[in-house]
């Protein structure tokens, strides 16, 4: 009898050790310690009882069965109380947790839905990479534009729709970003059915659980002739009766500035060699940028012609900014410009002319001396500027 109780103790402590690692799909490292104590007694008397002192401990023997009940005991204490949390939690919380897991998921399908009809209302496609630049998820913008079948895209692929002279540039955009270099927007020409179409691509790299993600907005470049380019940069631009409105109001207000007359003079042979649409958008980088140095305010910069601006500087610094770029000749007025694979400087001609708050000379003689001041710029064969009164 005693032998059956013995051997179902040592059943029993097997049991709800080996249930509890079953059920809760992990193990107690003070439960394995002491199964694992419990086990190692539980051999040595068993297998070498030559080595327990029985004769000077008479005692062990109980205390040996005193042992096996307390740890039987204390793992199924533990294993109950386990079970007791959890049927408390089911019984009292598992409706209030179904409420909770419905709304999470409704949210998420709102935000989801929210997401993909916001995607429909963009003029713009999206592009979205895989973090190892295998491939590509396009939206249908981009699909129509390069009339494929598919919204995944391999990179491989992508690259091959890509204008052979572009792609070098368009590989070394997409793989130098980095934390402090997060942003990029560059242009350049995939092939749209029959013919090439520019293309802007903007585009902003992420992490995400330690893993980049690059996210990017693309769109055509309808371009035209001047003065209607679809162009941002240069259809935002006004017109010469705002330059006229500017000056005017400038002069009753009694301020010295400068009126600088800009003439883009290569262009005509950018636009032999690579075509209207490249110099178009080489125009507006050029504007980009003088727009960045010497005209953030609100009506400083004017489109004259098709490649004459008018610039106007009333800041002092930034006049002598410009002043040093030319005589020195440096890159901030000769600008060097990558359009997709095509690089090219474009060489500007500048006519100058400083207007004092004394001066009597009304608007039209102003304009007049400005575009004669660019003519003698073009005609220099040393400088490409002319200053009067500066």
């Amino acid at each position: 009898m005693l032998d059956l109780v013995y051997y179902s103790v040592l059943i029993l402590i097997s049991s709800v050790y080996v249930l509890g690692i079953i059920i809760y799909k992990r193990i107690s490292i003070l439960k394995s310690i002491l199964f694992i104590i419990t086990l190692l007694v539980i051999l040595i008397w068993e297998f070498f009882p030559d080595i327990i002192p029985f004769n000077e401990f008479n005692y062990l023997e109980d205390l040996y069965y005193i042992l096996l009940v307390t740890v039987l005991l204390v793992l199924s204490l533990s294993f109950r109380s386990k079970i007791k949390v959890t049927r408390n939690l089911t019984d009292h919380d598992f409706f209030d947790l179904e409420k909770q897991l419905e709304s999470v998921t409704n949210t998420s399908e709102l935000l989801r839905k929210r997401f993909i009809r916001s995607i429909e209302l963009m003029n713009e496609g999206l592009i979205f990479y895989e973090t190892d630049y295998s491939g590509l998820y396009i939206t249908d913008q981009i699909k129509d534009l390069i009339d494929i079948q598919n919204n995944q895209v391999t990179m491989d692929d992508y690259v091959n729709i890509i204008y052979e002279e572009d792609r070098k540039m368009y590989l070394q955009t997409i793989k130098k970003l980095n934390e402090k270099v997060p942003s990029y927007e560059m242009k350049y020409r995939v092939q749209s059915r029959d013919t090439y179409a520019w293309v802007i691509e903007k585009g902003r790299l992420f992490k995400h659980q330690k893993m980049d993600h690059i996210i990017a907005t693309l769109k055509p470049v309808n371009l035209k002739l001047f003065p209607d380019t679809l162009i941002e940069e240069l259809d935002s631009l006004p017109y010469e009766e705002e330059l006229t409105k500017t000056l005017s109001s400038l002069r009753k207000e009694k301020e010295t500035f400068y009126l600088v007359m800009l003439h883009l003079t290569n262009i005509p042979d950018v636009n032999k060699r690579f075509g209207r649409d490249v110099g178009n958008l080489m125009i507006a980088e050029y504007v980009k940028n003088m727009r960045y140095h010497f005209a953030r305010e609100k009506n400083t910069l004017f489109r004259i012609t098709g490649i004459q601006f008018a610039l106007i500087i009333k800041d002092d610094l930034k006049y002598q900014n410009l002043h040093r770029a030319l005589t020195s000749g440096g890159d901030l007025i000769n600008l060097k410009l990558s359009i997709g694979g095509i690089q090219q400087i474009i060489y500007p001609n500048l006519g100058i002319i400083k207007h004092d708050p004394w001066s009597k000379i009304n608007i039209n003689e102003l304009i007049s001396l400005s575009n004669k001041a660019l003519e003698e710029a073009i005609s220099d064969n040393k400088n490409n500027y002319s200053i009067f009164g500066g």
